[in-house]
């Protein structure tokens, strides 16, 4: 019971508030449920006693100004004010209901958004241990089980348990031996479910949940690859590694839902079996049977109330538990969003409208950094200057630290020691107005599905996309003419992943993009080295175009790309020294 009160601990004051008051109406509901079937037991003894009004004389006299001073009027109105009493029941079930799921689903909906600006917001050093498809079960299958599955089976638990507990006690009111019977069969009877099926669920679902992260990593990865894929035909591989995970998830929903539909037997057979020995009991110790009519009705009605209450709270107490392994995968996650308690990373979202004055130089002093996972350095006190509008190559073999380096000059990473100062300051202490110099384009542009349009003016709504900036950069990239030719020009949807265009086009749209911003600084990490050497040459003209306008850092390994720089920073084993 305490993992699953857990739920609650990620609510907000205001959204406890709201819960409370579900809780209230719940309570409420319980109530008009025992009376909905209390009130059939006056019912059936006013339908079976024709002189009910002659041995009531109080009440009689209190109805006969209501006109009511006939056993068949008595039995009319009795009728109606029942079903009167059942429409208003079920009204306040269903606003209730709505409230409940309106309560749950803007909370899944308010927890995603806030899920993904966390993750998205998340140290870059984060993304690169973290598998995508672990962030992505997390904002889709996260939200939906956190809180449309085990909130709301929470709240339905603690409805069907006030249900249970006052029909219970109505029965007791009613008929203190049937009441101790009941209890006695059927409350052992639940907890020993509960307690045989606590740990299979609990496989089940840890099954489940590891089982949905390799789901979508063996779709991204073969769909991702399907150009290698097809030209190695290797559909085959992923294909099969994909059905074994997806056949594990499937056995894990096969026995979750076996073991959903196995206590409704259990539990219809023990009840009904139950009252019927009581009745049994009832007769051997000399009880009238015409006594027991009125009695037997309202049991059964009890019973028909009961049993799918009893059924679903362990169905309910199951699915949590079925789903629990993800929650409590999740759950710090849940609370920094909902604490807004993560200081550094508040730091690192916090953005900027200023922009960094960059008027001199770049100045690296002692840089030294080391990822978490080894102990050796990747950079050891590495220090040298980039004037302002000069055109610096990095250089040097594989695993040198060029693309570490320029990680951290991206505020991507931390350094380890050592600063990177812009005119004096720290670019790591004013982050956000140090990007807004900026403009980057890696090796592998990633296009959105969207228009020419939408990939260069990356990340901006339509109406704040500037129209005549776009049609300057493009000229600037080179790319104006192309795009011309093209029937919707720079509407023209570029396909997923840019399929529709090709490789140079793909990295002219990335300097495109980079230069939208009108940067001070253009950072090229290998932007051209997937690409031939017609069109890398044709691509390096244009990026020469813009000496001397901004400053240029361009990692390369053909030396042919950086014949034009200024100077060039060769890094090789953590060092770092200018040729």
């Amino acid at each position: 019971m305490k993992n699953f009160l857990k739920i609650f601990k990620i609510l907000t004051r205001r959204q406890m508030t709201l819960c409370s008051f579900l809780i209230v109406l719940m309570l409420i509901i319980a109530v008009f449920e025992a009376l909905g079937i209390g009130l059939l037991y006056p019912l059936i003894n006013i339908i079976g006693n024709p002189n009910w009004l002659e041995d009531h004389e109080k009440i009689a006299k209190i109805l006969s100004v209501f006109g009511i001073n006939s056993h068949r009027k008595l039995i009319f109105f009795a009728s109606i004010s029942l079903f009167a009493f059942y429409v208003f029941k079920n009204f306040l079930i269903l606003w209730q209901g709505k409230i409940q799921i309106n309560f749950s689903l803007n909370n899944q909906r308010d927890y995603s958004k806030r899920l993904y600006a966390y993750y998205m917001n998340k140290p870059y050093l984060y993304h690169l241990d973290t598998n995508i498809s672990v962030i992505s079960r997390n904002i889709h299958s996260g939200g939906d089980t956190v809180f449309s599955q085990i909130l709301i089976s929470t709240l339905q638990i603690m409805t069907n348990i006030i249900t249970i507990i006052v029909i219970w006690a109505f029965i007791c009111f009613m008929d203190w031996l049937i009441a101790i019977g009941v209890a006695f069969i059927l409350g052992p009877l639940v907890l020993a479910m509960l307690n045989y099926f606590r740990k299979k669920i609990g496989i089940a679902g840890t099954i489940q949940n590891k089982c949905q992260i390799n789901n979508g990593k063996w779709i991204n990865q073969g769909f991702y690859s399907v150009k290698e894929t097809k030209v190695m035909q290797r559909e085959d591989y992923f294909i099969s590694e994909f059905d074994k995970s997806y056949t594990e998830f499937i056995k894990s929903n096969k026995d979750f839902l076996f073991v959903q539909r196995f206590p409704k037997s259990i539990i219809e057979l023990f009840t009904i079996g139950g009252i019927l020995i009581l009745i049994a009991v009832k007769m051997i110790l000399d009880a009238n049977p015409a006594s027991l009519i009125p009695t037997l009705g309202v049991l059964a009605l009890a019973a028909v109330r009961l049993m799918p209450s009893l059924n679903q709270m362990i169905a309910m107490f199951n699915s949590i538990k079925f789903r629990m392994p993800l929650f409590t995968e999740m759950f710090n996650d849940l609370m920094i969003v909902r604490n807004n308690k993560d200081l550094e990373e508040q730091n690192f979202i916090k953005k900027s409208e200023s922009t960094l004055n960059f008027d001199n130089e770049i100045s690296i002093q002692n840089l030294t950094f080391a990822y978490p996972s080894k102990k050796e350095d990747v950079l050891s006190n590495v220090s040298f200057t980039i004037p302002k509008g000069s055109f610096i190559g990095i250089i040097g073999p594989s695993g040198a630290g060029k693309t570490t380096f320029v990680d951290i000059l991206l505020g991507l990473l931390p350094p380890k020691s050592g600063t990177i100062t812009v005119d004096g300051h720290d670019i790591h202490k004013n982050l956000s107005s140090w990007l807004n110099n900026i403009a980057y384009v890696p090796q592998s542009i990633y296009l959105i599905d969207g228009s020419i349009k939408d990939n260069i003016a990356f990340g901006l709504a339509p109406e704040e996309i500037d129209d005549s900036r776009i049609l300057e950069v493009l000229r600037m990239a080179e790319l104006y003419d192309f795009v011309q030719t093209l029937p919707e020009k720079e509407n023209t949807n570029v396909g997923d992943r840019g399929a529709k265009l090709s490789g140079g086009q793909k990295q002219r749209i990335g300097i495109a993009r980079a230069l939208y911003h009108n940067p001070n600084v253009l950072i090229l990490d290998e932007a051209t080295s997937a690409l031939d050497n017609e069109t890398e040459k044709q691509i390096t003209d244009t990026i020469l175009k813009l000496k001397g306008k901004i400053t240029i850092i361009a990692i390369a390994h053909r030396l042919s790309t950086l014949e034009n720089c200024d100077f060039k920073i060769k890094f090789d084993g953590g060092k770092a020294e200018r040729v």
